[in-house]
């Protein structure tokens, strides 16, 4: 079976750099440290409907960092690391008021839509769109006036039409959404309410719009470089609904792709049995997830390599000592990150 790999990946510059390379190490290292204070990751600040939505935490556990399950967990001298999706706002001031330390690192886009939020002009009614079991949907619930209208791309109209309350309205899109469906959703609120003082705010991140975009390279691949491709295979936690993995599926929908998503090593071996003489495309999530490392290990450097590999990901599951897992994840103890 012929493979081929985009060259920007599914992965989240920011989320690779700042989270996976940085503060996941940070606090591992932490946890080793008797005279420094354990850094910790509250795991309902970071995920929802038992990981299906933002962070796996079937991966995340698996790692070895430091988790509390909420912020009623989290030891008195602890540090809190507030990443990704930003905090349940409510509950970070709990943590603050307890003298409790936060590391504030979220996304820059979601927090700017905090930021939005949290200084909401009383004059204008806000639409956020948004999936109604998202993260920031819990975490932001406290800042959003009793007036916004949360939208989705299926039922945007008749709840513009029902719930607007002859302010003019300001649309927020979630940072994943792509930006065609934006426009539509704004050229709507501005056909219908042509008399008002709309607005739009600028919200997509970079995964979705910039040179670094996975988004903006299938959109770009040429027909050469998808002659022949009738599948792209996209690697994914089982059950995942990340809004940011609709939108890596229907960017490649949109270009005539069959969208298999798979989520174990197995999945592969026996789709890669069924395709012997295929051509495919392989995607990334960008969510980290446990099939992805044992699959890009496969096609890259072997049948051998991989299952060495899976070897070793297996004693690491048994082993408990913080430093080999902190080792194991820095790539300090072998080369096969």
């Amino acid at each position: 079976m012929e493979v081929i790999m985009l060259e920007k990946d599914g992965r989240c510059k920011w989320l690779e750099k700042k989270v996976l390379k940085k503060l996941l190490p940070q606090a591992l290292m932490s946890a080793l440290n008797k005279n420094e204070k354990t850094m910790y990751i509250i795991e309902e600040w970071v995920s929802n409907d038992q990981g299906k939505v933002g962070v796996d935490t079937k991966w995340l556990h698996k790692l070895g960092v430091p988790v509390a399950s909420s912020y009623k967990d989290v030891p008195a001298d602890a540090i809190v690391v507030n990443t990704g999706y930003d905090s349940i706002v409510h509950e970070e001031k709990i943590l603050v008021d307890k003298n409790i330390e936060i590391l504030d690192e979220p996304c820059p886009y979601i927090r700017k839509i905090r930021r939005i939020f949290e200084v909401a002009n009383p004059d204008y009614q806000y639409v956020l769109l948004c999936e109604p079991n998202h993260i920031i949907i819990k975490n932001f619930r406290e800042l959003y006036p009793d007036d916004m209208i949360l939208v989705q791309m299926g039922n945007y109209k008749d709840r513009l039409l029902t719930q607007e309350n002859k302010k003019p309205l300001y649309l927020i899109p979630y940072v994943t959404f792509l930006p065609k469906h934006v426009r539509v959703i704004f050229d709507f609120i501005q056909e219908q309410f042509p008399d008002r003082e709309n607005k739009l705010a600028e919200t997509c991140c970079m995964w979705i719009a910039s040179p670094s975009s996975p988004i903006i390279e299938i959109q770009n691949l040429s027909e050469e470089r998808l002659s022949g491709i009738k599948d792209a295979l996209l690697i994914t936690s089982s059950g995942s609904a990340n809004k940011s993995l609709i939108s890596l599926i229907e960017t490649l929908e949109d270009r005539d792709l069959n969208v298999v998503l798979i989520s174990a090593f197995s999945q592969y071996k026996e789709y890669e049995k069924k395709h012997q003489d295929s051509k495919v495309l392989l995607v990334r999530s960008p969510i980290p997830n446990n099939a992805e490392k044992i699959i890009v290990n496969y096609i890259e450097k072997g049948y051998l390599y991989a299952q060495l590999k899976f070897l070793i990901d297996s004693v690491k599951k048994r082993v408990q000592k913080p430093m080999l897992r902190l080792l194991y994840v820095t790539g300090k103890l072998n080369n096969l990150n």
